[in-house]
């Protein structure tokens, strides 16, 4: 048995401990649901999601893609040393930013929450941001560890702070502290994984401050960060134009189908979590865009799979799991789904775009489809309510996929396989339809079955995935060896 693990090429094995790690995270996710849902009013969950949502869009600046900028320049690197040294560089400027946002950020707290739809109070914001600044300190270190394949240390930190924090977060809302006790509960296992992941980080790159290099490394994640504010604006900002219209009650219904929905994105991620820091890398190879061509058809089978499988099951989840005046969300989730598919998609294809040295294209396509989709939110919005954002988002997506894989072209032409690839597309955006608007689970789970099946069947005939039998015959043999 041990030879037949040893057999198993090292990318399935470091994707199979990021998947357990996912799944431990999405796990202790799924359990808090009831538990958030029982201590806090639809009111408060609503305001819960208001501050995630900042969250989401002062994490584009404090991060400023540090991470993808660690993948793209160590992983261009030509030999250890240099590796180190980048990573030690971009770990500084991690750590910069860092207390900047931290001084910035808690000297205008009340001016944003004055700013924030959902009546949070400033102490609630003073917490969300205390945790945040920290995710710069965090996201380098534990991006460094996927470049060294320490699987098995990111999976002991993001899973024991995941935990952490849910036990936690428990205790003081049993305890009567309310939406305060929960984010405080954040900033307190925030602060203990910084301190871990830093240590370790120190103690293996060091850190350094050149100055020289800084504009290197701020061009680059400058063009993130605008990438990933536009990102917001067609996942996020649109939250925040439902509270204003409906209230954080009917938000509730939405910011939870989404909660779901977000299964289909880690579902993704082992693989993402394995080929993202290696892509830049494997463009230089001689093979390189026939690799990534053939790695990123995988992902997407994988992305579409997910969609369609959380769709089915996701509305149960919701109706078993939640008191029934949160049972309204379910309708939700299968559109949902599709588009957290979506996103995870053009995550895969964006590379060729981003290889460019100065890498402009994404600022005008990002900025484009952010631009059109927040026209359409406030024209939907306020008429559709929750359908108004999966109807405008879809489209913007596509727009964005569709630019990204046309541009990313002239720069590195990636020979996916599209003409296979379509009608599996065609197969999972009809299933989130044909999901959203059926009128029980049991159709929702037949329609999801079958449209699953003819994704995976279709997905092996056309070899974007590899045939079963291969697999079956290797570990035969190994198994008679032993």
């Amino acid at each position: 048995m041990k030879r037949i693990v040893q057999r198993i090429p090292q990318s399935l094995r470091q994707m199979a401990v990021y998947g357990t790690g996912l799944v431990l995270t999405k796990v202790v996710s799924l359990l808090m649901v009831p538990v958030f849902t029982n201590f806090l009013s639809p009111a408060d969950y609503g305001r819960l999601d208001v501050l995630q949502t900042l969250a989401n869009l002062l994490s584009i600046v404090i991060a400023f893609g540090l991470s993808q900028s660690l993948f793209r320049f160590a992983g261009e690197a030509v030999d250890e040393d240099a590796k180190r040294r980048t990573a030690g560089e971009i770990f500084g400027f991690a750590l910069i930013l860092g207390a900047i946002s931290l001084t910035l950020t808690q000297l205008f707290a009340p001016q944003i929450q004055s700013l924030l739809p959902g009546d949070v109070t400033e102490m609630q914001v003073r917490l969300i941001l205390g945790s945040l600044a920290l995710s710069g300190a965090i996201l380098v270190p534990m991006a460094w560890l996927r470049m060294r394949d320490r699987a098995l240390n990111y999976f002991a930190a993001s899973a024991g702070c995941a935990v952490g924090q849910a036990a936690l977060t428990a205790i003081l809302l049993y305890m009567g502290f309310g939406l305060e006790g929960a984010l405080l509960a954040g900033l307190i296992c925030m602060s203990v994984t910084a301190l871990a992941v830093c240590v370790f980080q120190m103690r293996d790159t060091g850190i350094a401050v050149p100055r020289r290099t800084y504009s290197r490394y701020g061009h680059f994640g400058g063009v993130l960060v605008f990438t990933g504010m536009a990102a917001f604006v067609i996942d996020s900002f649109p939250r925040w134009i439902l509270a204003g219209v409906a209230g954080p009650a009917e938000l509730a219904m939405f910011a939870l189908a989404a909660k779901i929905a977000l299964i289909a994105g880690f579902l993704t991620h082992p693989f993402e979590m394995w080929w993202m820091p290696r892509r830049f890398a494997v463009l230089t190879e001689p093979d390189g865009l026939e690799k990534s061509a053939r790695a990123g058809e995988k992902g997407i089978i994988m992305a579409m799979s997910a969609a369609i499988a959380v769709g089915a099951v996701g509305p149960a989840v919701i109706t078993l799991m939640t008191p029934a005046a949160y049972h309204g969300a379910a309708v939700f989730v299968p559109g949902l789904a599709v588009l957290m598919a979506m996103n995870a998609i053009v995550r895969l294809v964006n590379v060729g775009c981003l290889s460019q040295e100065k890498a402009v294209s994404p600022l005008v396509i990002d900025g484009a489809a952010a631009g059109l989709a927040c026209a359409g939110y406030f024209l939907c919005i306020p008429q559709w309510g929750g359908w108004g954002i999966v109807g405008v988002t879809a489209a913007a997506l596509v727009i964005r996929l569709g630019a990204y894989l046309v541009v990313g072209r002239r720069f590195k032409d990636i020979p996916y396989a599209y003409g296979r690839l379509a009608p599996l597309a065609v197969v999972t955006i009809a299933a989130g339809v044909a999901m959203s608007f059926n009128p029980t689970l049991v159709a929702s789970l037949i329609i999801g079955g079958l449209s699953l099946s003819i994704v995976l069947v279709g997905a092996v005939v056309g070899g974007l995935l590899p045939r079963v039998s291969y697999f079956k015959k290797e570990v035969a043999g190994h198994a008679a060896i032993s």
